[in-house]
This record gives structure tokens, sequence and C-alpha cells, in this order.
């Protein structure tokens, strides 16, 4: 078994896709309101609307993206309307995390590996 993707269901994914563009993600395949899938290296992550989706909206899973630059990814992310925590979590010689709420309060984070 392998993990092939990770959705989101918005009401609108259009708007919230257009959040993950302004972030540097890059739309793969895009059905207007029913599913727009991100290009990614193993696994795709995509936003789904209600009619394709198997769950109501809800905020049970935490999309943690990998990031080169942690400062410049939460000032874009804020520059884009989302909300993001000042507080950094350093885990030593593993990486950096910082939590980011997407304009719809889907919780995601950010990570940047030790260098």
């Amino acid at each position: 078994m392998k993990l092939k993707q990770v959705y989101l269901t918005a009401q609108q994914p259009e708007g919230l896709a257009s959040f993950y563009e302004a972030l540097g993600l890059t739309v793969r395949f895009a059905d207007a309101s029913n599913w727009i899938q991100f290009a990614g290296e193993k696994t795709a992550f995509c936003i789904a609307g209600p009619g394709e989706s198997v769950s109501a909206h809800s905020r049970d899973a935490i999309l943690v993206f990998e990031v080169e630059n942690l400062e410049a990814a939460m000032d874009r992310a804020r520059e884009v309307g989302a909300r993001v925590s000042e507080k950094i979590r350093d885990m030593g010689p593993h990486g950096r995390v910082a939590r980011v709420t997407d304009p719809l309060g889907n919780v995601i984070q950010f990570f940047s590996a030790a260098r």
C-alpha cells in the first residue's frame, strides 16, 4: 500500500487553490469547481469541491510543506491571507516548523530541514 494523494474539501476550490498557488505550488490538473491537483513529487495534494469529496469540510489532517527558507515562506503566507503563528518550533538537528492557517481555517505547517 502507498499514499497516493491528500486533499482538502472546499466550497469554492478555485479560491483556496489560488492561495496555495500564491505560496508557490503549481497546478497539474484542474476541473473548475470539482478538483484541482497540484504537482508533487510522489504524493499529490488536491482540493475537492463538495460534490467530488467523500468528506464534509473538516480540519483533522495537517499538511506539512517543506520549504527552503522558513521565514520567507511565513512572510509570503501572510501576504496572501494566511494567519501565521509567530512561534517557530526548533527541533534541533531535525529542523524547524511553523504553524500556518490558510484562508479557510485549515491548519498547515511549513518545515525547514536543519542544514
